[in-house]
Parts: structure tokens; sequence; C-alpha cells
């Protein structure tokens, strides 16, 4: 049965301190902030090594979240934030949003194999623009190829099961020629359209992130990214909600 994805970030894995947030080795340096998470614990450390000052000299920067917005978001020094991860399971995407997101280098990916995955009952992303759009088109029904007026999404949905009609032909004519299975699915990939869903797990450190979500949340991305992106961001800000504002 075929049906619409919509888009799941699913924050799945993130960096913590040892000893369950209490780590000697950090207390034994440097006074934790009560109000502040782990991964923001971390990198306010891993700053002060720097200049070893541990101490917290200065008054204005001395709670967590001052001394992140000083050093991060006024003085630019990300290299800090590089320390502490965040790990997404992200569904109900399209394959055209993965292509563009795997152009980001400092992140890792494991992402569904259309080589070894059955795709001929995938969900179908509509992009944005198509869904919100009113424009009625004409399309072609499989079944009675009558010329039919209708909602772009909808049009876009009839296109998808004619790819995944195509796909299982070639599918089954391979296979019926005694083709293994993952090489009949890796050549009738070629078929399949990109707004099929994928599913990826992507890890990245906290500045991989936030020039991701800084980039890809402009008004000139990708609009299935930008919303994508958001969620990501929301994610991080319940976590790390110093280092990632609006």
């Amino acid at each position: 049965m075929y049906s619409f994805a919509d888009p799941r970030v699913e924050l799945i894995a993130h960096t913590t301190l040892a000893c369950n947030g209490r780590s000697p080795a950090i207390e034994k340096h440097m006074s934790l902030d009560p109000d502040a998470g782990d991964m923001q614990q971390l990198v306010e450390f891993a700053g002060r090594a720097c200049y070893q000052s541990f101490h917290k000299p200065n008054p204005k920067t001395a709670r967590n979240k001052d001394y992140i917005a000083r050093t991060l978001h006024e003085q630019k020094h990300w290299s800090i934030a590089e320390h502490a991860t965040a790990t997404f399971y992200i569904t109900g995407v399209s394959r055209a949003l993965t292509h563009e997101l795997v152009r980001h280098r400092h992140l890792s990916y494991s992402q569904l194999s259309q080589r070894f995955v059955d795709e001929s009952e995938a969900n179908i992303v509509i992009p944005p623009a198509a869904d919100k759009s009113q424009a009625e088109v004409v399309y072609e029904t499989e079944e009675f190829w009558d010329d039919l007026t209708g909602k772009l999404s909808v049009a876009m949905w009839h296109w998808w099961m004619d790819a995944s009609l195509n796909y299982e032909t070639v599918v089954n004519a391979l296979t019926g020629e005694g083709l293994p299975r993952k090489q009949a699915r890796e050549a009738a990939r070629a078929v399949l359209p990109n707004m099929i869903e994928t599913r990826i797990v992507v890890t990245g450190n906290l500045r991989a992130w936030h020039e991701v979500i800084e980039r890809r949340t402009a008004p000139d991305a990708d609009a299935e990214f930008q919303q994508v992106a958001g969620m990501i961001r929301d994610e991080l800000k319940k976590i790390a909600p110093a280092i990632f504002t609006d």
C-alpha cells in the first residue's frame, strides 16, 4: 500500500559526561553549572582548557550560557563545539534531500540501501511547493489510461505508481533470468524518482550541525531541507539551548 511520508527527526544518541554527568575529571578542574546540560559543559571545558581559565575569572562569563554566548556566538570559536556529537534517525524524507545532505562532509551517514531493500511499495515524499499547490493538472491513470484532471500532488502520486510498476517489471525480468534479487534491484532503482522516501542515520559534532542548520534554514535553501533542518534544530535546542538558538 502506497502512502505519503512526512518527515520525522528522532534524536537517538548524544554526548554525555562520564559518571552520569558528574565527571570527576572535569570537576577536578572546573565547577559544573547546574543549569547547563552535558554537551554545553563539555564545550565550556574544552574552551577553558585552551587558556587554563577553569577558575572562571570573568564574572560575565562565569555561567555556562554566558561563556558559550561569548565564545561561540560572539567570538566565533566554534572548534570547541566539535567535541560533542548528536545522532539522528531521519525518516520520511526524499532521496533528493539526502543527495543534498551528504554534501556536508563533516557528518557521518548510514542510509537505507536501494540495492537490498524492496522499493516496490515505498512511500513517497511530495515536495512542499507541490503539496501546497492548488493547481490542477492532467494526468493518466495506470488502470484505464484515461486523462484525468486533479491536484498536482495527486498527479505525482499516480506518476509514482507508474514508476513503481516499471521498477517491479525490471526486477521480475532480471530475477526471471536468474539474477540475484540484490543485483536486480540495483538495476531497477534506476527508474525510481527522487521523491521516493529514504531513511538515514546521521551523526555530527555540534559545530557541523550548527553549520548545516545555519545554511539549510536560509530562505534560498531547498524547501524540504529547510523543514527538516528546522526540526533538527528544535531537537538540538532541547539538549544544548545555548548553542542552538533561533
